[in-house]
Formats: C-alpha cells, structure tokens, sequence
C-alpha cells in the first residue's frame, strides 16, 4: 500500500522539468487507518508544497467509501551538507543462511528473494527482536524508491523473533528516510542489500521497530521505524 501511494503521488506532482534537477523520494511516512482488500482503490493526491528543492504531497487511499492509508511524501533534489555516519556498519552475510523461498508462511516473504540469518527464527522466545538478512529482488537487480519502500515494511514483526507464539502485531504507523538520492539503484548478480530490524521497546500493547539497509558496499541507503499495535 505504501508503494501504491508512492507510486501515485510520482505520476501526479513530482515535478519532470528538464531545466530543475531531478527530485527523488528521500522521506514518507504512511499510517494505516484500516485494512485493505484485494480490489478497486480510489487514491487522492494533494500537491501541499513544490519549493526550489523539495516537493511536499499527501495521499490518501480509499476502499469501499473509507480511509485505509494516509501518506506524506517528500521528494527532493540533491544538495549538499556535512556528512557523517554514526551508525554501526551493514552486517556481512554468514557463511551459513536460511533461505525463506523454503518457508510455509508467511508466503509474502518469498516475493522477494532473501537469505535470512540462522538467528533469525520466529516465535523461538530469542532475547533480541531483530531480523538480519540480505536481499534482492526477484528476477532483476534493479529497483526504485517504491520497491524500496515496500522492502522497509516487509518483515514480519520483529517481535516475533522474540515471542514463544503467534501474537498481535499491526502497523500502525511506518517511516522510511532514504540517504541516496539516486532514485533508482542496480545490484551486481552476486550482490545484496543488507537489512537489520530491530524491536527495541514494547510496552502498554505498543512495539518501536527501527531498521537499517544498507547497499552492498557498505553505505547505508534507507532507514526505517514502525509504531505497531503488538502483544
């Protein structure tokens, strides 16, 4: 749904003029108001601010007269600034993994091809909530900001790894800051996007999930948080 919105909200009001430079998504945020259904969607789009450098939407996907998501997009061309990282460095892939194509369920994971650390096992009672895995997607090694913003929301809950059952873990809220402006990237055949998401809180039914991805040589592309209705 998020990339739906994406999508959308890119054929509307990104601006395409060849004298601007171009402006790619570099931060959304889409809350989920209900569920959606397989079928028809009416999805509105509002061009809130087109600055010099950053473009400002909202939009919001409808099903069956209501509300299912509410999304704020900011796109934006390059600029310059200090640049520094203090977060810790992307994971190297083990020696040993898990491929998730041989899992039962959930069967939307197997739509995008990815090898899961051995430590990553859900509902084995582990004492951290966190996935690691390194990913492509299928077929191609070629994606955009909506496929990446797909992939920052397609785990399972993280408070799964940490749990001894299945349990409640709805999303309530999710973000993703992109750090490269590029706007569309390109894997090598052998190569992967790392991926750590970490449930770092869980309390009073609510669970805050963080996520890094980072590109295959080392520089980190995307992060992520999730507000979920968890226990």
């Amino acid at each position: 749904m998020a990339a739906v919105a994406l999508r959308a909200c890119e054929a509307v009001v990104v601006p395409t003029d060849p004298q601007q430079p171009p402006r790619s998504l570099r931060a959304a945020t889409v809350g989920f108001v209900r569920g959606t259904e397989v079928g028809d969607l009416v999805i509105e789009v509002e061009s809130v601010r087109e600055g010099r450098l950053l473009t400002t939407s909202h939009v919001t996907t409808i099903q069956g007269g209501k509300v299912t998501t509410v999304s704020r997009f900011h796109h934006s061309a390059p600029s310059t600034g200090t640049e520094f990282s203090d977060v810790a460095p992307a994971l190297s892939q083990p020696s040993e993994v898990v491929d998730v194509a041989d899992w039962e369920r959930p069967r939307h994971i197997t739509k995008v091809d990815t090898l899961m650390s051995p430590s990553t096992v859900p509902f084995a009672g582990a004492d951290r909530a966190q996935w690691l895995a390194w990913s492509r997607p299928v077929g191609t090694g070629s994606f955009d900001a909506a496929w990446l913003l797909m992939y920052g929301d397609y785990f399972p809950p993280a408070v799964f790894v940490r749990s001894s059952a299945p349990s409640r873990a709805v999303t309530v809220e999710y973000s993703m800051q992109i750090h490269d402006g590029a706007g569309s990237w390109t894997l090598d055949d052998d190569e992967r996007l790392s991926a750590r998401v970490h449930a770092f809180h869980s309390r009073d039914g609510y669970a805050v999930e963080d996520g890094w991805i980072h590109l295959p040589d080392g520089r980190l592309l995307a992060t992520t948080r999730q507000t979920r209705l968890a226990g």
